[in-house]
């Protein structure tokens, strides 16, 4: 497995943890969803750095992902 994958999948890794923890009240719960929701774009963000195609496969389309997000934060 090539370094950039390694990372890669240590990035997807901690989304999994991210959203497994969401609701569990321990330390490794972030809150709330729209928190969990910030946190996995930012991480999404950084695989998009390594890998746009890899990116294009977990976000098939980029626009209406982010636009979703900017319209659940403005309700």
């Amino acid at each position: 497995m090539s370094d950039k994958q390694q990372q890669i999948d240590a990035i997807l890794h901690r989304c999994a943890l991210l959203m497994a923890n969401l609701g569990t009240k321990t330390p490794l719960d972030v809150g709330t969803r729209e928190k969990a929701k910030q946190q996995e774009r930012e991480w999404l963000q950084e695989i998009k750095d390594i890998d746009p195609e890899q990116y294009k496969m977990l976000v098939p389309d980029p626009q209406e992902y982010e636009t979703q997000e900017k319209s659940k934060s403005t309700e």
